[in-house]
């Protein structure tokens, strides 16, 4: 009995201890103090508006969770989500079908994440370098192809995508709902997403253990562009236009939720739902800012302060854990 007891308290200590756990439990506090300082916030309408908003940062933030976790970076999801956006928009209004047009801006996702997979793991370039890189090439090509024009005049049934609604709640909530349990479920359980961890932690013993290190860090940036095309998607379709500044600033948001929700800029760490989380609490936070009449100004300086937060309780914690094994 003594030991039943024991393995309880470690359990419900374990449980209490993990970061979704302290994160769920921030984000309940900071939900009642702007409940507190302002009504408008339980209304549902603003619960929808909030789950709206942050869908497209969540779906980024999925990729770049992989990414992180592998022990890589990628700067470049909000021009590619930007740049896909505009192909896809430029390709509706140029009379293509809507499955193919979407098809296509997936696909150009695909691709500039295989750019980057191949010219890191291949050619062995640092990943901040490569990813910027793309960044300001996938920015400047969005810029070129529309001068900086709005595209707008799409199909009825390419805005469907974003602005349709299923039981009141639109669809983006949906679908990032389903992405999110989709790729914790394969992170945590599906071998080959899985051995990420192994070659975050160790890229080297990995390898010596059979595991395509290289092939699994093109996978993941893969995935990452890919998922930043779907974002791009559904802000295009939601927005019912296409702009080359979509996407702005949403790597340091995406950087930052992942972070706070359990990934380390070192690699070896990450969690899908914990992202979920860390893009939620940004989402309340910048809510907060609007409901309470603050300047928005200030929301880039709040987000900004939040990912150098993070990222130095990451480093302090990757600190103790290296004393702990010394």
């Amino acid at each position: 009995m003594a030991i039943s007891k024991s393995a309880t308290k470690s359990s419900v200590r374990e449980f209490v201890g993990r970061r979704e756990v302290g994160l769920f439990l921030i984000i309940v506090a900071a939900s009642a103090i702007l409940s507190l300082l302002t009504p408008q916030f339980l209304n549902l309408n603003n619960f929808i508006s909030i789950a709206t908003g942050m869908s497209y940062d969540v779906i980024v933030a999925i990729g770049l969770t992989l990414v992180l976790t592998v022990g890589g970076i990628d700067l470049s999801v909000g021009s590619i989500l930007g740049l896909t956006g505009v192909v896809t928009t430029m390709l509706l209004r140029a009379g293509v079908a809507i499955p193919l047009a979407v098809l296509a801006g997936l696909s150009l996702g695909a691709l500039l994440g295989a750019l980057n997979g191949t010219f890191i793991a291949k050619f062995k370039i640092n990943p901040f370098i490569v990813t910027l890189g793309m960044m300001a090439v996938a920015r400047g090509a969005s810029v070129v192809l529309t001068s900086g024009y709005f595209l707008s005049n799409l199909p009825a049934g390419y805005l469907a995508i974003g602005q349709g609604k299923w039981f009141g709640i639109p669809i983006p909530i949906y679908a990032t709902i389903i992405l999110v349990i989709i790729f914790d479920y394969l992170l945590r359980n599906w071998e080959p997403l899985h051995s990420i961890f192994f070659i975050g932690t160790n890229p080297d013993a990995a390898e010596l253990s059979g595991i395509k290190v290289g092939k699994m860090l093109i996978v993941s940036y893969i995935l990452s562009g890919v998922l930043a095309a779907a974002a791009g998607v559904f802000m295009t379709s939601r927005l019912a236009m296409g702009y080359a500044q979509f996407g702005l600033g949403a790597e340091q948001r995406a950087i930052a939720a992942s972070v706070i929700g359990g990934a380390s800029m070192s690699g070896g760490e990450g969690s899908i739902f914990g992202t979920f989380l860390g893009v939620l609490l940004l989402a309340i936070i910048n809510n907060g800012f609007v409901l309470l009449g603050l300047s928005v100004y200030w929301q880039g300086v709040v987000n900004g302060l939040i990912l150098v937060i993070a990222v130095g309780v990451d480093a302090i914690r990757r600190m103790r854990r290296g004393e702990d094994r010394d």
